[in-house]
């Protein structure tokens, strides 16, 4: 009993933390997707059609993730600054990206 009580508890800890830890790589870029369908426009290239090529997550900014990311898209690798909210549905919505690249 007390075993079913403890693993409860910490699967409910774990939940938790996903809020906390940001989108997986797969949440994040189909929301970048999504940003592009609803006809948002941002200052970096359209990345609609493009993969991330490195993610090492996110940082929590007071209900808002920033998130490093780099793109691999048809004219090179873009680096970018995403910032995603969690959507009351439980999924992700890019609210901004910025290309970082030095200019």
């Amino acid at each position: 009993m007390i075993r079913t009580v403890l693993a409860v508890a910490a699967l409910c800890a774990l939940a938790a933390c996903g809020s906390l830890l940001g989108p997986s790589q797969f949440d994040l870029e189909a929301a970048v997707h999504a940003f592009y369908a609803r006809g948002e426009t941002a200052a970096a290239p359209n990345l609609s059609a493009a993969h991330i090529a490195d993610y090492e997550g996110c940082q929590p900014r007071g209900g808002i993730f920033t998130c490093p990311v780099v793109f691999a898209t048809d004219e090179g690798n873009v680096p970018v600054m995403i910032w995603i909210v969690r959507t009351t549905s439980g999924g992700w919505e890019v609210r901004n990206l910025r290309d970082t690249r030095r200019r």
